[in-house]
């Protein structure tokens, strides 16, 4: 089962960059840069981009979520159409390139290189067409100055020197990029917190004709973490890998602003947003493609459910002395190895998400050292020892389970129950249990 965990924590890779700004505190970030340079290119006396007609029009475009883990949170891109210049074109900020060399590793690393990629709106629709996932479009409400200056912006961001960027789930994807060039050239008005309730998310879904079905959780002081949650009620083991993944970055509580880094959120806040002089952000609702295919019913074996029966196989192995090496050995060692992945994605990786991850104080990578030193019948002082830490650092995770301020999955409780329970036994001498895990073990060969 621990395997079946770790399956979802490798998955969990294909997550952190894959929905689609680099943190406020970081100075002259790339987007600032680019920023910078469309600053100085719109203030030169001659401009070789094309001039849009008055009746063009830019739009967002969002995607609803799909049934597979990359496309579980949607995905939103910009569209300009301009039928006097026969223009249609989707840019589209969440692409990368599978031929990038040491692909994968760069991908875990956080290092792969995101670009915007420019389409006509005739090969952008097919794809979501194929999977049954609606495309919702909002007419931005623009006059003619800004309509130029979004795509005069977008034009310069789609040159080769321009468009690619370090992708991150939380601070800089494909849609944070679009919210950051809106908020840029436009300086909207976003929505504060109190304006997402369900009359206005009800008032939007009608403004949809009732396809757009996202249901945010509205409780106050949402952390990133919590953001992710509506999206993955279907998903309960992609929900644990995640939180496996997840450091306490993610439990940073988010504001509006921080909302739009998933696609339904932006779509909201871009509802809401209105300019300086009162007019609305949005001017007009279309539906593209409707939603035609249902996500697949959640699974009905859960984390929680595989743990507790871990929890029950874990004290019946007590009364068999090989059968708990063996357990304790295979227990332990997942623990090791999962440890080890956090300290990786922690150290090794430029994913913000995963530093600080507090799991480490339960899946500690020296577990892989002392499991294979440890047996019930010849202890050495630093096995007991170690054994001795690890149950009380297990008691007092167990005890202050409500007050850590990372969001620890309901899954993770009965883990750390286990190896309360499995590290007593090597760490103290228990009545009854290491007399009769003693007596037991003394033919067994490990």
């Amino acid at each position: 089962m621990f395997i079946f965990a770790l399956f979802f924590f490798n998955r969990i890779l294909l997550l952190i960059p894959v929905s689609c700004k680099i943190p406020p505190e970081m100075n002259l970030s790339p987007l600032k840069i680019i920023m910078l340079m469309v600053a100085l290119w719109l203030s030169l006396p001659q401009s070789k981009a094309m001039t849009l007609s008055p009746h063009a029009e830019i739009t967002m475009l969002t995607a609803s979520p799909g049934d597979e883990l990359y496309s579980v949170f949607g995905h939103s891109a910009l569209r300009v159409v301009d039928r006097e210049n026969n223009l249609d074109l989707v840019f589209n900020y969440g692409t990368f390139d599978f031929d990038t060399p040491n692909f994968y590793l760069q991908f875990t690393r956080g290092k792969l290189l995101y670009k915007l990629s420019v389409a006509p709106m005739e090969y952008f629709v097919p794809e979501y067409r194929f999977e049954g996932r609606a495309i919702y479009e909002q007419v931005l409400n623009l006059n003619q100055v800004q309509k130029q200056q979004v795509f005069d912006f977008l034009m310069i961001n789609r040159l080769p020197e321009n468009a690619y960027y370090h992708y991150d789930f939380f601070y800089d994807n494909c849609a944070t990029r679009i919210r950051d060039l809106v908020d840029y050239i436009l300086e909207p008005v976003w929505p504060v917190e109190s304006e997402i309730n369900e009359e206005s998310i009800a008032l939007i879904r009608s403004m949809l004709d009732y396809e757009f079905d996202y249901k945010p959780d509205l409780k106050p002081s949402r952390t990133f973490r919590d953001l992710l949650q509506p999206f993955l009620v279907t998903m309960p083991w992609s929900t644990f890998g995640i939180d496996l993944a997840l450091g306490l970055p993610a439990d940073k509580v988010a504001t509006v602003w921080d909302f739009m880094y998933l696609p339904d959120e932006m779509l909201i806040a871009f509802a809401l947003a209105h300019h300086g002089d009162g007019r609305p952000l949005v001017s007009e609702y279309r539906i593209i493609i409707p939603k035609t295919v249902e996500l697949s019913p959640a699974s009905k074996i859960t984390p929680q459910m595989v743990m507790w029966l871990l929890v029950l196989l874990a004290l019946a192995s007590l009364f068999r002395a090989k059968w708990s090496l063996i357990f304790d050995k295979i227990f332990f060692n997942v623990l090791g190895i999962t440890g080890l992945v956090i300290v990786f994605l922690w150290f090794f990786s430029d994913h913000i998400t995963t530093k600080a991850n507090l799991n480490i104080l339960w899946a500690i990578p020296t577990h892989l050292y002392f499991i294979w030193r440890a047996n019930y019948t010849s202890l050495g002082g630093s096995v007991k020892w170690y054994f001795r830490f690890v149950s009380f650092l297990s008691l007092g995770l167990l005890v202050l389970w409500p007050f850590i301020p990372q969001a620890f999955h309901g899954a993770f409780f009965p883990i750390i129950l286990i190896s309360l329970l499995k590290s007593l036994p090597y760490g103290f001498s228990i009545p009854f249990i290491s007399k009769h895990l003693k007596g037991i073990a003394g033919n067994q060969m490990f």
